[in-house]
């Protein structure tokens, strides 16, 4: 077995499940080289129905968090390498394919790959993240160099979804985490950062790839969108909790100073989050537990990642569905497509594919989809005519990210 692909669910929308679960199966990872592991963290939801059509591996626990569900699910694991899907999201077509194969045969221990927002019917990737914008070659210390250069300004960089793992760097990953008794607090927040802190600490090569994209969903029932005082307060902790385990595990001055930044991030983010809430009362909490004497201003580069993006074709899961066909055929392979489109021609090169573009092509990919509408609404001058509109943590401003 190749790859384990771990998806926790916490009574996450069957449509959301479902979604999840196919683009999986619609990929071009071959049949009987992966498996789909979900574990269902207590949920109320009936997955009868998803089980019998996905027919995933199946293991259902009492609640104790997704902290809990995450390593549980790296203990069931039986690939060599280990990737996570969260139940609400999707994968393109051609995404973890590659990333094997650049484990595979450049002998990395993590991959990191290219990700997008999903908001309704709308794609979109910032193009100022540093994974999707740079070509990452990391050796020995340069990995925990990175992880905290970028501050948590990227979250990208700390989070497990858009990652392929070793399997046995997540197995140590998981002996240090439980050593430190953070499972005992049932996290349901940053316990990405805290598994992939680990990680990148024992990590001695990473690259990353830009051959597809992770869907990321921004929907209103998702569990980072924390309502009311004590569901924030408890996120507060976990973050906060997650940020004094790094320091303590960690003598560089250069990686305290990026814990430092992190937090200073963290704590503007959580008092917007709760200014937009009505609850102000959380300030002295936020500055003792983020370690502030007082908050400073947000600045722009706090949301830097998320400044510049570029939309993705509506109709991807029809772009998706041609591209595998006619990659099960023969070599070259005749294509009618606009060869300036990068995620097609990405799509050819990393699965192996001479494309020849003809008129009279045998094959037809369909063309990308991208309405009017969407273009000016998610344009970069409307991105920053919405910052100055909406105030930071309101329903309107959480919206933003997930949307342009």
């Amino acid at each position: 077995m190749k790859l384990s692909i771990i998806t926790c669910v916490c009574n996450t929308s069957i449509e959301y499940v479902d979604a999840c679960l196919r683009s999986i199966k619609n990929s071009t990872l071959k049949e009987g080289e992966y498996e789909v592991i979900l574990v269902d963290d207590g949920s109320q939801v009936d997955y009868t129905k998803i089980r019998k059509k996905y027919n995933p591996v199946y293991v259902k626990t009492e609640n104790r968090g997704h902290l809990a569900a995450r390593l549980f699910g790296i203990m069931l694991a039986r690939g060599e390498y280990i990737t996570f899907v969260d139940s609400d999201d999707t994968v393109s077509a051609n995404y973890h394919a590659p990333m094997l194969a650049c484990a595979e045969k450049q002998g990395c221990d993590m991959v990191l790959g290219d990700w997008a927002f999903l908001s309704g019917k709308t794609r979109a990737y910032p193009k100022n993240d540093i994974v999707i914008k740079e070509d990452i070659d990391l050796k020995g210390d340069e990995a925990l160099d990175f992880y905290f250069s970028a501050e948590g300004k990227f979250h990208s960089v700390f989070v497990l979804w858009n990652k392929l793992f070793k399997r046995e760097l997540l197995l140590r990953a998981k002996a240090e985490i439980e050593k430190t008794n953070a499972i005992m607090s049932r996290y349901t927040y940053s316990e990405d950062a805290l598994i992939t802190f680990f990680a990148y600490k024992n990590a001695k090569h990473i690259k990353n790839v830009h051959t597809g994209y992770y869907f990321y969903r921004t929907h209103a029932g998702q569990g980072v969108m924390a309502e009311g005082f004590d569901s924030l307060a408890s996120k507060i902790a976990h973050m906060t909790s997650t940020l004094n385990i790094m320091e303590a595990h960690t003598e560089n001055d250069s990686h305290k100073n990026g814990i430092c930044a992190w937090r200073g991030i963290m704590a503007r983010a959580h008092y917007s989050h709760a200014k937009g809430q009505g609850l102000k009362s959380l300030y002295p909490l936020i500055l003792d537990k983020y370690k502030q004497e007082k908050l400073q201003a947000s600045k722009p580069s706090d949301d830097y990642g998320y400044m510049a993006t570029g939309l993705i074709a509506s109709n991807l899961e029809d772009i998706d569905s041609a591209l595998v066909k006619i990659t099960k055929e023969e070599d070259p392979v005749y294509v009618n497509y606009d060869k300036k489109d990068s995620y097609v021609v990405n799509f050819f090169r990393e699965t192996g594919k001479a494309v020849v573009y003809l008129d009279t092509a045998k094959h037809y990919v369909p063309r990308a989809q991208i309405s009017t509408k969407d273009k000016i609404t998610h344009s970069p001058l409307a991105y920053f005519i919405a910052l100055r509109l909406f105030k930071k943590g309101s329903k309107a401003r959480k919206k933003l990210k997930g949307k342009v």
